[in-house]
């Protein structure tokens, strides 16, 4: 997809004004963000983003001058946010034994996606639908952290930690709690009536995830 650089701020344009502009852009990324996880790209018009926010029309295209601009800035707007949620380089990951390097890419994923919805919804859209975004979000984002989660457990694999299973599928299992965070969460809740403040219920339900995947679900003698 192509990117727009976007029109040139002349020199003599006023601190304030260059300062609402920012505003007004970021406040159309955080609507839009919500906009697009709840109705789907096909779904969102920049006519309902704007009425959201209380502009114009024209301000939306001001700054992204299509639909599809727009989208593409929501999603780096989100992933700017969540790369604070779940700093996959951070040394302090990159540095543990690969196990528990594995469990903590599991922790942050799911808080990630507690405190992030919107990217796993986006992103689950655009993997039914398919294309160009698809192909795009993949290639800005969703490559390199697999590459990173795959080469984690390659390691586990090659200091006998865990057994040789296939990478792929090691790596979908792992990436499970984004869904079971924003999809399931909701469905249990109201199932088994639990009264509880949800970011605890999570926090229960990752390390119980982690429990079961390493440590297996069934007692073993002894």
């Amino acid at each position: 997809m192509k990117q727009f650089k976007g029109k040139r701020k002349g020199p003599g344009r006023p601190a304030k004004a260059l300062a609402q502009d920012n505003d007004s852009r970021e406040l159309l990324l955080a609507v839009a963000a919500k906009q697009f996880a709840r109705y789907g790209y096909d779904g969102v018009t920049t006519v309902a983003i704007a009425k959201a926010v209380g502009v114009r029309q024209s301000m939306v295209h001001y700054h992204f001058k299509s639909k599809a601009l727009l989208w593409e800035e929501t999603i780096h707007y989100i992933m700017r946010k969540r790369k604070a949620l779940f700093p996959i380089n951070d040394p302090s990951i990159t540095n543990l034994p690969p196990v528990e390097r594995i469990k903590t890419h599991i922790r942050l994923l799911f808080d990630a996606s507690i405190q992030e919805p919107e990217y796993g919804r986006i992103f689950q859209y655009e993997a039914i639908v398919g294309g160009e975004r698809f192909k795009w979000l993949m290639d800005q984002y969703v490559r390199r952290s697999v590459a990173i989660i795959d080469r984690t457990i390659a390691e586990a694999v090659e200091s006998g930690e865990i057994r040789n299973l296939p990478v792929e599928h090691l790596t979908a299992i792992i990436s499970v709690p984004r869904y079971l965070s924003i999809v399931f969460e909701s469905v249990v809740r109201d199932i088994h009536n639990i009264d509880m403040p949800t970011q605890d219920y999570l926090s229960d339900l990752c390390e119980t995830y982690i429990d079961v995947l390493f440590n297996g679900l069934l007692h073993t003698p002894g």
